[in-house]
């Protein structure tokens, strides 16, 4: 019987709840959710099973029943799973981490192992757990130690155990290491996605362009003295290349657009801020001249230096001047490569994997160049595919499209940053209006929407299962961040904020719509991670992350890794009790 299992026969058996449960011990009621879902699962003898041995006993004297203390704590460190020594949800997150850094998908690992892959696949979506835990360990462990022999493979992985390159120099070595860090404890490593959609969430487009003064930015005139050619060598140089090809096009009459790709090594050029403010600035004056980016991101490199990359290009992003791709296939990983070409100039440039120190690199700007490297990159363009659809509010009708072109039969996980529109009750929305004076073709707009969004939400009827997770807060909680009615679809940017009243009886019927609704499960979220954003995830093929505000904004994610990484990932708990 796992530890779920027996949480939920002492409850039972008692007639309690998990609420009274929680009141009783001190542990959280989501928390107590998560452990009877066998979503986690506590450290054997840690002071969450002591609380919650103490709690069982306090309800069944209550109750009249003669559940002693130490025999409960006894049944529930017994429960706890073999060879687990920390909580379950932490050893989770360590292995779906370990595998998105070393770029090891849930296939190769079950192929690796002899396993299942549908097994592999519920065991990282916390949907199943390992019978055994250490021999489960001992293996995962013994496949990476034995695959991730590269350069930039150890040097991922060093960086994620906070320790040397030279520490993990063997295979028993790395071996050892890893066992280790997927057993501890400690704080987990920050998941990529996380850090991701916190800084989608915090950025504001327009605090952003006053920051770098884009608003005020002149396109220079002045001819920028470079030769017809250069070389460059070394890493160095290499980031010096990258800025003279910026100067070259901002400063040339060229509108063409510009195709750029590079699987360069990202990381010591991200920890030079003199460089990266000189590059940001640099691709600003590029959109401020109202050049097009055609950008082939390299999403074969480790997961967490993919996502410093796509990181680095929000801002970008939230202009909708940017348009973002990928090569289906892996490249070679003998060399590293980077093709940049604008109207004005062409860079080209290759390294030795692993030595991009050693690295050179060719600037031009001669016309037969030129003409010669627009056609290869038109040719390693023409053979991307999308990475992401973006859409602003010029794009409101292509967004209405879209989503009416996808599935209603596959499964869906949605996370609100607000209740959803579509469950509010019309006369309720009329207050709301009310209360914040919108009135007018404003009023008439929204009302449009939420009666189209009501529409939209009664055609997934065939869908099986829709997970809904919406922030559940107390009066307090609300207090400190209030809620706004979430508008992000039609791109309506005026805040239209929630009172505490309004947002109770809104949440009320959202209850009461997924309790007349069975494939409509709702998930309340008592600390949510996020307040300005949303996404959804669609089968195994889509994410959609809509940003509410500064500005409003869609991304369509079709990329498996990326969409894999959204489907594994678990907001940050902020509960004190869970930490």
């Amino acid at each position: 019987m796992t530890f779920g299992e027996t949480l939920d026969r002492y409850l039972r058996e008692l007639n309690a709840t998990r609420a009274a449960l929680a009141q009783a011990s001190g542990v959280s009621a989501s928390a107590i959710s998560r452990y009877c879902a066998g979503e986690r699962e506590p450290a054997y003898g840690s002071e969450q099973i002591k609380k919650l041995a103490a709690g069982i006993a306090s309800l069944a004297r209550e109750r009249g029943a003669a559940y002693a203390e130490d025999e409960v704590l006894s049944a529930l460190n017994a429960a706890v799973r073999p060879g687990l020594q920390v909580e379950y949800d932490v050893y989770l997150m360590n292995l779906k981490t370990l595998l998105k850094t070393l770029d090891v998908r849930g296939v190769s690992l079950a192929r690796a192992l002899s396993y299942d892959p549908s097994h592999i696949s519920k065991v990282l979506s916390g949907q199943r757990r390992p019978g055994n835990i250490g021999d489960f360990t001992a293996n995962v462990a013994g496949y990476l130690s034995r695959s991730c022999a590269g350069g930039s493979d150890i040097a991922a992985l060093a960086a994620l155990l906070g320790c040397k390159k030279s520490d993990l120099d063997s295979a028993g070595a790395r071996y050892d290491a890893i066992v280790r860090w997927l057993g501890s404890n400690r704080a987990r490593a920050e998941d990529p996605i996380n850090r991701f959609l916190q800084n989608m969430d915090a950025f504001d487009l327009n605090m952003f362009i006053r920051a770098i003064r884009f608003d005020k930015m002149r396109v220079p005139t002045v001819p920028f003295q470079l030769p017809v050619t250069k070389t460059y060598t070394g890493t160095a140089e290499m980031m010096e290349s990258e800025l003279d090809f910026i100067r070259a096009t901002v400063l040339s009459r060229s509108q063409e657009d510009c195709i750029l790709y590079s699987d360069m090594p990202i990381g010591e050029m991200a920890d030079d801020p003199e460089f990266t403010k000189k590059w940001m600035a640099g691709m600003a004056m590029m959109l401020k001249k109202g050049l097009r980016l055609k950008i082939i991101h390299d999403v074969y490199r480790p997961f967490p230096e993919m996502m410093l990359g796509l990181e680095g290009h929000i801002p970008m992003y939230m202009t909708g001047q940017i348009s973002p791709y990928y090569l289906p296939t892996a490249q070679g990983r003998v060399f590293s490569h980077l093709l940049k070409v604008s109207g004005a100039a062409a860079l080209e440039g290759s390294a030795v994997a692993g030595h991009q120190s050693e690295g050179r690199y060719f600037l031009t700007k001669n016309k037969d160049d030129l003409r010669y490297y627009r056609r290869k990159a038109e040719r390693l363009l023409a053979a991307a595919q999308p990475l992401m659809e973006i859409y602003r509010s010029d794009r409101a009708a292509d967004l209405e499209a879209f989503q009416n072109a996808v599935g209603t039969r596959e499964e869906r996980r949605v996370v609100a940053g607000s209740l959803p529109v579509f469950t509010m009750p019309p006369e309720l929305l009329d207050a709301l209006l009310e209360e914040n004076g919108v009135t007018g073709p404003d009023a008439e707009r929204i009302r449009r929407f939420r009666d189209a969004s009501a529409a939209k939400a009664e055609a997934l009827a065939d869908c099986p299962r829709i997970a809904l997770t919406v922030p559940v807060l107390t009066r307090e909680q609300f207090g400190a961040a209030p809620l706004n009615l979430s508008l992000s679809e039609i791109f309506f940017e005026t805040d239209v904020p929630y009172t505490y009243e309004i947002y109770s009886r809104h949440l009320e019927a959202t209850r009461a719509y997924t309790a007349a609704h069975p494939n409509l499960v709702l998930e309340p979220d008592p600390a949510p991670a996020f307040r300005n954003l949303s996404y959804t995830i669609v089968g195994e093929k889509l994410v959609i992350v809509s940003k509410t505000k500064s500005p409003a904004i869609h991304f369509a994610i079709h990329h498996p890794k990326m969409v894999q990484a959204f489907i594994g990932f678990q907001p940050p708990i902020r509960e004190t009790d869970e930490a």
